[in-house]
């Protein structure tokens, strides 16, 4: 080596340092991770006596927000107050201009000028705005993580989209959040919409230590999956059904957004997912932030159709929108792989339009009306018959079973498995991949409610096997759980009155006391988000022996799922018939659930749904308690 170029290279390390000596500005950081794209820090004065923080904010427009006079800046373990604020006052309410976007400008104590990055933490609640990992060093671009398998690291844009996986087994999933920080969150939901056209919630906690969560779960045939980090986002991912998944998140993702929104000098791509598996693939590339136009049909924005097209009309609509579509994916620059995800995605929207074109039509109506009386119907939609809607299987095969690896598969499902016999007919699809799907969808049910009868089964030929196969390991499934549920899951005796004394007869056992009635199902994510914060309460604020929980589902939940949830939620459970459901929601008046009724000790009730702002909860219980 020169011995001048060795003493240059040498010298590098030493200088930077001497730079870190003095007094500086950083424009526009790299922020590592943040809990909030609301704020942004686009320059950074140090000096003797202060840090400087000059903060970018953006939210809706005459909405408010507000920063703590606690905020402070971390930084290798030590705090540095807030002291100064100038264009926003700590504590009070700031107004968001018509824009959205508004500047001010925060002053700290002085960090150390050698500091290499920093957090900034608005006081220390939950909710509070935390951007952590304000990058001083003058880094340009987020590196590629280490530690992250060969296999995963690979993406091949010219490669095809896999075949569906027809198969049952235990799918596990392994999720390693890279750059972690345990203040951000907790846990893990992974959302699974199964072949059958459901939604199935699975949660995991986050190791603390590693930032690893594992998900477990029966899965039968190919699956579309919504991995969720509460507040931060998440991502779309394909699964093969008994396969051993590794996915690496970067949850510099967060960070990246912030900074990619400053506009021409913002970093290049940044890529927060890799994967690994039979869509490994296909899972990196659709997470891979490429795709920048998804040339959708838009179905549900409320504009996609006017209400006053004639069925043939509508028709005529949904052919040309999506032979615009397809022409301008087939145009686009994108890798094959992207173009082909595009077209299925396009397809099954194509497929959802026309069967549910009374739908879209009346939606059109009721979003230009702000008319959304569900219990008034819309007059004068002409109603698509089954040999209209059945013309989207001339555009192209609608029977082709690569339909399920769209990115609109759920919406494909639905709307082909549901339909009714008369629109199969008019297609004249005899056999093939939606009759199959369809006799499958129709035994699931039962299956899951350990209902299924080996006759049902025989409508499957051997050439369907799988299908078959699916059923009788759901219905083990149901049969297993059943018997882990039972002596915990107790399921309280309806009483033997008419409807109208329904009520009256479940809450007088308990007069005297405060009763909480809870309307929930299993199916519902509010409510089940609802009862999952409440839970704890039950041994803390709310411990009381004068406070009874009461939990009022019907029989939409099912058995096997519903036995298998109440022993895990402290209180009285009862499942309500249709009949006594209906009635129950006549009486107060119930517009969705969560719903809520309030029980005082003199024996009177009222709807409370103002509790669905949990905030109130305690304080609005503990005060019927102290009456």
């Amino acid at each position: 080596m020169n011995i001048r170029h060795y003493l240059g290279a040498l010298l590098l390390p030493l200088a930077f340092a001497a730079c870190q000596s003095g007094p500086r500005t950083v424009e526009n950081p790299l922020v590592e991770t943040s809990n909030t794209m609301t704020l942004d820090i686009v320059k950074v004065e140090l000096t003797d006596t202060a840090t400087v923080l000059q903060v970018d904010a953006y939210f809706q427009p005459r909405y408010w927000i507000r920063i703590d006079s606690k905020t402070y800046l971390q930084a290798d373990g030590k705090k540095y107050a807030l002291t100064a604020a100038q264009g926003i006052t700590p504590d009070s309410l700031f107004w968001m201009p018509d824009s959205g976007e508004a500047s001010f400008q925060l002053t700290f104590q002085p960090l150390p000028f050698g500091t290499k990055k920093f957090d900034f933490i608005e006081s220390d609640c939950d909710d509070c705005f935390k951007l952590y990992g304000i990058d001083l060093t003058g880094k340009a671009t987020y590196d590629t993580p280490e530690g992250i398998p060969a296999e995963a690291l690979a993406m091949d844009g010219n490669a095809s989209v896999p075949e569906p996986v027809f198969k049952s087994g235990e799918t596990t999933v392994d999720v390693h959040l890279l750059h972690y920080r345990p203040e951000l969150v907790k846990e893990l939901n992974l959302y699974v919409n199964t072949l059958w056209g459901s939604q199935e919630e699975n949660t995991a906690t986050i190791d603390p230590e590693t930032g690893t969560a594992t998900f477990k779960f029966q899965q039968y045939g190919p699956a579309q999956g919504l991995m969720v980090m509460e507040r931060l986002g998440g991502s779309t991912l394909w699964l093969a059904p008994g396969e051993h998944v590794e996915l690496y998140y970067d949850m510099r993702a967060m960070g990246q957004q912030i900074v990619a929104r400053r506009g021409n000098d913002a970093p290049s791509a940044f890529r927060p997912l890799y994967a690994t598996g039979t869509y490994a693939n296909l899972n990196s590339l659709w997470n891979s932030g490429q795709i920048k136009r998804l040339r959708s049909m838009d179905l549900y924005n409320g504009e996609f159709a006017d209400y006053k097209m004639s069925a043939e009309d509508y028709m005529a609509h949904v052919t040309a929108t999506y032979k615009a579509l397809s022409d301008s994916i087939a145009a686009d620059t994108f890798p094959p792989m992207f173009k082909e995800i595009l077209q299925l995605g396009l397809k099954e929207e194509a497929v959802n339009a026309m069967m549910q074109g009374d739908y879209f039509r009346e939606h059109n109506y009721r979003s230009s009306h702000n008319d959304w009386d569900f219990k008034t119907p819309v007059k004068g939609i002409d109603k698509l018959k089954p040999e209209q809607q059945a013309a989207v299987a001339q555009l192209f095969d609608i029977n082709d079973p690569m339909l399920l690896m769209g990115w609109q598969a759920s919406d494909y499902i639905g709307a082909v498995a549901y339909a009714d016999n008369a629109w199969l007919k008019a297609t004249g699809i005899s056999e093939g991949f939606i009759p199959s799907l369809r006799k499958f969808v129709s035994l699931a049910r039962k299956a899951q409610a350990a209902e299924l009868a080996d006759a049902d089964l025989q409508a499957f030929t051997p050439e369907e096997s799988f299908y078959a196969e699916a059923l009788k390991s759901m219905q083990q499934s149901a049969l297993d759980k059943l018997k882990a549920a039972e002596g915990k899951a107790v399921i309280e005796q309806t009483p033997d009155v008419p409807v109208a004394k329904l009520f009256d007869a479940i809450v007088a056992p308990y007069k005297g006391k405060v009763v909480f009635v809870d309307f929930w199902n299993t199916w519902c994510g509010p409510c089940r988000a609802s009862i999952k914060a409440t839970e704890p309460l039950k041994s803390t604020e709310l411990k009381h022996d004068d406070l009874v929980w009461i939990y009022i589902a019907n029989e939409s939940s099912p058995i096997v799922q519903y036995k298998t949830m109440i022993p895990d939620i402290q209180g009285k459970h009862y499942r309500l018939n249709s009949k006594q459901w209906a009635y129950l929601c006549d009486q107060f008046k119930i517009d969705g659930i969560p719903s809520y009724v309030v029980v005082d000790k003199d024996g009177t009730y009222k709807l409370r749904n103002d509790l669905r702002d949990h905030s109130k909860l305690v304080p609005t219980l503990q005060e019927k308690l102290a009456e």
